[in-house]
């Protein structure tokens, strides 16, 4: 039996489909980073623990939606692949730092460095990777 409606339509529209990913990776991260931002604060009473936990879910969850388009613009910004691996691993993870610092500032989070150092380790990490899956992908073209 085919699927109808609207699960037809998800399961066959690519945009929908190439969309989903991106959103339950930034779902995860923010439920994950949020959880650790709780944990950490816990000692301080639940509502600082979860007012840090929240921030941090929202947080972690805007800037995973947001890096990833700020990452493959910055990549293509250079006419070079390897400037522009550069310009995205690095800049994308400033850009990150900046966001979730501000945001802890302005949410008036204690601890802000024990809270964003998971997101900003695991962060810049993938920032490096993806970008150099993006450089792989460019000299393999390149060389077509």
């Amino acid at each position: 039996m085919q699927a109808t409606g609207p699960i037809r339509t998800f399961s066959t529209n690519r945009w929908l489909r190439a969309q989903a990913r991106p959103v339950s990776v930034a779902a995860a991260a923010g439920v994950g980073y949020g959880s650790w931002a709780t944990l950490t604060h816990y000692h301080l009473g639940m509502a600082v623990a979860l007012k840090a936990g929240s921030a941090q879910f929202a947080l972690s969850l805007t800037a995973t939606l947001v890096l990833v388009m700020v990452l493959e613009q910055l990549f293509r910004w250079p006419s070079n692949s390897t400037r522009g691996f550069w310009l995205a691993a690095v800049g994308t993870s400033v850009l990150a730092a900046m966001w979730l610092i501000g945001g802890h500032v302005v949410a008036g989070t204690s601890n802000i460095a024990l809270t964003i150092a998971p997101n900003l380790i695991i962060g810049t990490t993938v920032n490096f990777a993806y970008s150099s899956a993006l450089l792989a992908h460019a000299r393999r073209n390149a060389d077509k």
